[in-house]
């Protein structure tokens, strides 16, 4: 018998010993393929039970929830209000938006209610809801600030400047002036006092060293200007003193302080008591006193200065070299005519010579008077020149004490 050979799993062929026919390959095909099929299937089985086991994918999300009926509400009412914005009609745009606000509170609303007070010269209005912007952005957002709040802060700043100069102009003056003006507890500055305040009653409290306060109502009207003259009683002691000089251009300090300049007919307001007084000009011996006033009493400070030394003036100048001239001509008279009884006595030229001895006798004795007059004359006149002196009644120094309010 012959020998049946192998068949190939890798697809040789076989031959039978000795020769004969070939071996068939369709066996193997069919169990390759036959062996892919299984394994397809069970791929198929296992994808199958595992799409079993997972959940569906969720439908996709939308992460914008829908706008509420009332930003809705907010969004209309905000366009018709800028509808009116535009078309200059800020009051009825304020109130628009001021119901869109209400509706949805918004920072942006009241920014835009800001613009339209501000369009209607209500700045002091318009700066508060600048301000409560600012305040509601920061809650709504985390404490952040709004993209333009450097220039909102500025705006707040000249709505504030030009609130308080729109609101009417006050004048307050008080007498004595220099007192304190408040407004409840609020410093508004010293008299002279000119400000602005709000229409409508203001209480002021005016206050004063050595004075009594002052308080007082003060009706501001919608527009103009309001001026108010106030008188602070005093609670010193009252007195008075005054001075008199002989000169011109004194200065008069009391108690430290330069007070008048003499001439000065006036009185001043003092607080009774002890007093130190002094006058000074230039070329002039200073004077310097303790004057005591009593109270309800006017004291009148008399005081004579004396010049250090004496004006200059024309007379001396000229008295002494007419003096000293008149004496050399009275010299040489003297000399000529010595010279002439030695020389010249009984000879024609005697004359000559006893010519200009008279000539020298009568000149110089004329100089020498007229010289010695201007020197005289300079020596007794007044030390004060004349436009330096006071005109008036003149007093001797001392203090006069007379009733207060008495015209001296």
């Amino acid at each position: 018998m012959g020998w049946l050979g192998e068949t190939s799993l890798l697809g040789g062929k076989g031959r039978r010993a000795g020769g004969g026919r070939r071996a068939s390959p369709w066996p193997v095909v069919l169990l390759v393929l036959s062996v892919l099929l299984l394994h397809s299937v069970g791929l198929a089985a296992t994808s199958l039970a595992a799409d079993e086991a997972a959940p569906p994918p969720p439908p996709p999300v939308n992460d914008t929830p829908p706008p509420s009926p009332q930003a809705l509400q907010a969004d209309a009412l905000n366009e018709q209000a800028k509808e009116l914005y535009k078309q200059q009609k800020y009051a009825d745009a304020f109130g628009i938006f001021q119901r869109a606000h209400a509706v949805d509170a918004r920072a942006s609303f009241l920014y835009n209610m800001a613009k339209c007070k501000e369009k209607l010269a209500e700045y002091a209005e318009s700066c508060k809801l600048l301000e409560a912007y600012l305040v509601l952005y920061r809650q709504q957002n985390g404490g952040a600030q709004p993209a333009n709040a450097a220039d909102v802060e500025s705006q707040i700043r000249e709505l504030k400047r030009r609130a308080f100069e729109a609101m009417p102009e006050v004048s307050i003056q008080s007498n004595p002036a220099g007192a304190l003006v408040s407004e409840e507890g609020a410093a508004l500055g010293s008299t002279p006092l000119v400000t602005h305040l709000q229409p409508g009653r203001h209480k002021l409290l005016l206050k004063l060293d050595k004075h009594s306060e002052l308080e007082t109502e003060l009706l501001v009207p919608q527009s103009g200007k309001v001026s108010v003259v106030l008188t602070l009683k005093s609670l010193v002691k009252r007195a008075q003193i005054g001075f008199w000089c002989n000169v011109r251009g004194a200065q008069v300090v009391v108690d430290g302080k330069v007070v008048a300049v003499t001439p000065f007919a006036g009185m001043l307001d003092v607080e009774s008591g002890r007093h130190q007084v002094a006058l000074n000009r230039e070329n002039y011996k200073p004077f310097e006193s303790e004057v005591t006033v009593p109270e309800e009493r006017a004291a009148r400070v008399h005081v004579v200065l004396e010049r250090t030394e004496k004006a200059s003036s024309w007379r001396a100048p000229l008295g002494w070299p007419l003096l000293v001239l008149g004496a050399l001509g009275v010299g040489g008279g003297v000399v000529a005519s010595k010279f002439a009884d030695a020389e010249w006595r009984g000879t024609p030229n005697f004359k000559d010579y006893e010519k200009l001895q008279n000539i020298g006798y009568y000149a110089g004795g004329a100089a020498a008077g007229i010289g010695l007059t201007l020197l005289i004359w300079d020596a007794v006149r007044d030390a004060i020149p004349a436009e330096e002196r006071v005109d008036g009644p003149s007093f001797e120094a001392g203090v006069d004490l007379q009733p207060l309010g008495k015209t001296p």
